[in-house]
């Protein structure tokens, strides 16, 4: 099995559309939201993925002025990309270290 984020987050969409049922639109905001994480942390593989990498990528949210219910749309794709590797058993960081905004 490859290990490349950006097949990983292919087969992630696939699957949230396929098996999950969600709508063309929430694949796109998670396709969207997963993307703005990979270039903004410069992370490739999925072990790359740590909780100082989660840390740094929300103080970069925070700094935008972002609301905190904008910010946990990125991190619940996030969680819900990291139960699929999980799922697949692809070494990354456990979902559940990734606490949303108060």
């Amino acid at each position: 099995m490859t290990k490349d984020l950006k097949h990983l987050k292919q087969q992630f969409l696939e699957y949230l559309e396929i098996e999950r049922g969600r709508s063309l639109l929430t694949v796109a905001n998670y396709d969207r939201y997963l993307e703005r994480f990979f270039q903004q942390t410069k992370v490739t593989k999925p072990e790359q993925i740590e909780d100082e990498t989660v840390r740094q990528f929300r103080l970069w949210l925070n700094r935008l002025n972002l609301k905190k219910n904008t910010q946990n749309y990125y991190l619940i794709a996030l969680r819900t990309f990291l139960k699929y590797l999980a799922k697949l058993g692809v070494k990354s960081l456990a979902p559940e270290r990734i606490e949303l905004a108060k």
